[in-house]
């Protein structure tokens, strides 16, 4: 964590434990408001275990920052493009999305492939 200072960082240090314990509740609070918005079993399979939260389309994703260290306004504003999922049926889906995306990428011209990752 960066500090503007060394006052901050004591400052931190000191109220370490309070910071961490206020972030853990309010991370509780999100998880619990998307459950009970999007359901409590995955979308796919209906496993209740190890759920995760996904976007359903991650080109609408609006920035790379968790689900639960987002506000709940910006969740809420977002509850159409996200779905619970388990942990194992997240996988398949980025794998695939993963695979699909290399199958399209090794299919452009050489010259479009160095564009891309120059």
């Amino acid at each position: 964590m960066p500090y503007k200072s060394d006052r901050d960082k004591k400052y931190y240090h000191e109220n370490r434990d309070r910071f961490l314990n206020k972030q853990t509740k309010q991370r509780q609070e999100r998880k619990e408001f998307l459950l009970e918005n999007l359901g409590h079993s995955c979308s796919v399979c209906g496993s209740t275990e190890k759920l995760e939260f996904d976007h359903i389309n991650p080109s609408l994703k609006e920035s790379r920052q968790s689900f639960l260290s987002m506000g709940i306004e910006t969740i809420r504003s977002q509850l159409d493009n996200i779905q619970v999922l388990c942990k194992e049926c997240h996988n398949k889906k980025s794998n695939a999305q993963r695979k699909a995306a290399w199958k399209l990428f090794v299919e452009l011209p050489l010259e479009e492939q160095e564009r891309l990752i120059s």
